[in-house]
């Protein structure tokens, strides 16, 4: 399964992040964010802050951020806490976690399954 995260800026796309089953998860920031330090405090996650370049903060809180899934599991699910790229359903949740805490700036984070 393939689920992508697609994070906007008042509608100017900023980056697309992907999830792959059994994969690190993958960070892909449009050209004009590459550069753009950020440093956002998070209150939504076990998380503290999302800082740096766009890729090396969205990478590093997906693929070495704590997440706990017990808010996104569908029925038959198994509560999971671990990484984003453990599981789909930690994925989710911290798609979910990042959009709580990043929507009062302007962002909006559109998550589709493929």
């Amino acid at each position: 399964m393939i689920i992508v995260a697609h994070l906007s800026h008042n509608g100017t796309p900023v980056a697309d992040v992907t999830y792959r089953a059994g994969l690190h998860v993958e960070v892909r920031v449009a050209q004009e964010f590459l550069e753009q330090q950020v440093c956002f405090p998070l209150c939504h996650s076990q998380n503290f802050q999302l800082k740096g370049s766009w890729e090396e903060a969205l990478d590093n809180y997906f693929n070495d951020g704590v997440f706990d899934s017990k808010d996104s599991v569908f029925p038959g699910e198994m509560r999971r806490i671990g990484n984003a790229r453990d599981h789909k359903s930690l994925f989710r949740q911290a798609a979910h976690a990042l959009l709580k805490d990043l929507e009062r700036h302007g962002f909006n984070i559109e998550v589709n399954f493929m």
